[in-house]
């Protein structure tokens, strides 16, 4: 036992020592979190519109308000149909509205009246969503024409109607913010342990103060805890910090139990340290160390998680290695506990399998670290 905390001494008077930890463990992680909380962002709140109204009616002027009062800007009036392709190519509309010369003929004889939108789909995710509110505010528009219709009329014919009422939970205004910031922390913490770790010992090794340890009485398994240890501490500060930033940066903040966050946290932080761990055994270099961190193991975490992309909505040959990935279920634990206030009663197949890859991933590396030493 003195041993380890003699170790663990060692590793925390590094960190205080070396700029370079320290800025990895506490300093990058926030700015990050800063930087990338405010860029995640999917959120559209005001579409580029111009409009080409051929009709020139009070009733197309009273559509054309309608997009302006809901999510839409109008940056341009044009007359012609090419002038819709220039705008739309050189993305200063995201959308055009188009209406045609019999609008306000067809709609004053009660007829089907089509206007058309051409959207810029070169970002699917904000067409997508401009379609949407273009599709509603077009709605919203017949039925409010629909309502004058009928008061004037001195018989009023009823039918039956359907009226759908939507409640949102744990993300009432749909802010994208509220997804992406669990998965920023999840991924940040990632990052920065992985490296830290892994390089801490790499160093060690480049120094040749691992080589004395080999020497001494101290076993593998306790150079192990004596070196990880600390980046399990300086991470759950880290976490700490980036947690009460949410909250006063992001207004995002925490609707589950603090502690069990916590508890499951410490799970995945074992199982990102026995990875930081494998890639020290293959690394011969700091550089080495990073590169690999970089390039092998960040980009399946990034795009395979879940973290950017819905596993559901990936290739079904590609859905099986997404198991593989440790963070697929920490984001399920962090946005669960996080969002939704929930506890281990509907996570447990999520801990149950954060648990494997920590058991299959630590094993792994304890033994080929074991087998580097001797």
């Amino acid at each position: 036992m003195q041993a380890i905390l003699a170790l663990i001494r060692k590793q925390f008077i590094e960190i205080r020592t070396s700029a370079q930890l320290r800025s990895l463990t506490l300093i990058a992680p926030l700015i990050q979190f800063i930087i990338f909380g405010f860029a995640g962002n999917l959120d559209v709140k005001e579409i580029n519109l111009a409009v080409l109204d051929d009709d020139q009616s009070p009733e197309s002027r009273e559509l054309v308000q309608d997009f302006t009062a809901s999510y839409f800007k109008v940056i341009k009036y044009i007359s012609q149909s090419r002038e819709a392709d220039a705008l739309l190519a050189d993305g200063e509309a995201k959308m055009v509205l188009v209406i045609p010369p019999d609008f306000s003929k067809q709609v004053l004889a009660k007829r089907t009246a089509a206007v058309q939108a051409l959207i810029d789909g070169a970002d699917a995710n904000s067409a997508s969503i401009a379609s949407g509110y273009a599709s509603a505010t077009v709605a919203a528009y017949s039925q409010k024409r629909l309502a004058d219709a009928s008061s004037r009329q001195s018989v009023i014919l009823k039918v039956a109607s359907v009226n759908v009422e939507t409640r949102v939970w744990y993300n009432p205004d749909l802010k994208s913010k509220r997804f992406f910031i669990p998965g920023i922390l999840g991924l940040l913490i990632l990052i920065t342990t992985v490296i830290a770790s892994s390089t801490s010992i790499v160093k060690e090794r480049e120094v040749g103060t691992l080589e004395q340890l080999v020497v001494s009485p101290v076993k593998p398994y306790q150079i192990i805890i004596g070196k990880l240890a600390p980046f399990t501490i300086t991470a759950s500060i880290t976490l700490m910090n980036l947690l009460i930033l949410a909250a006063l940066v992001f207004g995002v903040s925490m609707r589950g139990n603090l502690l069990l966050f916590f508890l499951l946290t410490l799970v995945y932080l074992i199982t990102i340290l026995g990875l930081g761990l494998f890639i020290s055994t293959i690394s011969k270099t700091q550089q080495q160390a990073s590169f690999t961190t970089s390039f092998f193991v960040l980009p399946p975490f990034l795009f395979l998680s879940g973290y950017s992309f819905p596993v559901e909505n990936m290739p079904a040959w590609l859905q099986p290695v997404s198991y593989l990935i440790p963070l697929r279920y920490y984001l399920t634990i962090i946005r669960g506990i996080f969002l939704k206030g929930i506890g281990l009663e509907e996570l447990w197949p999520s801990l149950v399998a954060l648990l494997i890859c920590g058991i299959v991933i630590f094993t792994a590396s304890f033994l080929r670290f074991k087998k580097n030493l001797e």
